[in-house]
């Protein structure tokens, strides 16, 4: 997920890329289209045809080039940021209230479907692995929860679950409990 959210980064350098690539709306693309016909006018009149252009046309085209951009990467950066992560907390949200869901009518193998794949896109996820091991311990498989709740122990969120975490294991240890 990490690689896919440098991608998004990577649309914020070009003015209207972000909310063009993202959201599809027709008004970045026209401020893509008119910065890279600024950017085009500035390198023509620097490099092709610096005789006809004077120096302070030159400065003028490029400083608002410069202007341009450094307002066109602000907007980016502060239009991605909510959007962009919200949009991925809600949707981590949402997977997790579904795989919460499934366990509570004990459909093992959605619940644990879902938690896997919350896990795969962030695996430091301290309470779909806490999920995940309960899952393990209600089918029976004892030695994936340990595994699972030795690895929750280790992570930098698990101390405001260590009470649950010492329940889970607690309830591994009583054979009449695992199933309840």
């Amino acid at each position: 997920m990490e690689r896919v959210r440098g991608a998004s980064r990577i649309t914020c350098l070009w003015p209207g890329l972000w909310r063009l690539w993202h959201q599809g709306d027709f008004s970045s693309l026209l401020e893509a289209i008119a910065f890279a016909a600024l950017l085009n006018l500035a390198l023509l009149a620097s490099f092709f045809r610096s005789d006809a252009v004077s120096h302070v046309w030159r400065l003028g085209i490029w400083g608002s080039a410069v202007v341009f951009w450094l307002f066109g990467v602000w907007r980016g950066l502060r239009q991605r940021t909510p959007a962009g992560d919200a949009d991925w907390a809600q949707n981590q949200q949402d997977l997790f209230i579904r795989a919460q869901s499934e366990y509570l009518r004990g459909h093992w193998v959605e619940a644990q479907t879902l938690l896997e794949q919350l896990i795969r896109r962030d695996p430091e996820d301290v309470e779909s692995h806490l999920l995940l091991a309960s899952v393990y311990r209600r089918t029976q498989r004892i030695d994936l929860s340990r595994c699972q709740l030795r690895q929750v122990q280790d992570m930098a969120g698990a101390a405001r679950w260590r009470f649950e975490i010492g329940r889970e294991l607690a309830a591994i240890d009583q054979p009449s409990a695992m199933t309840a």
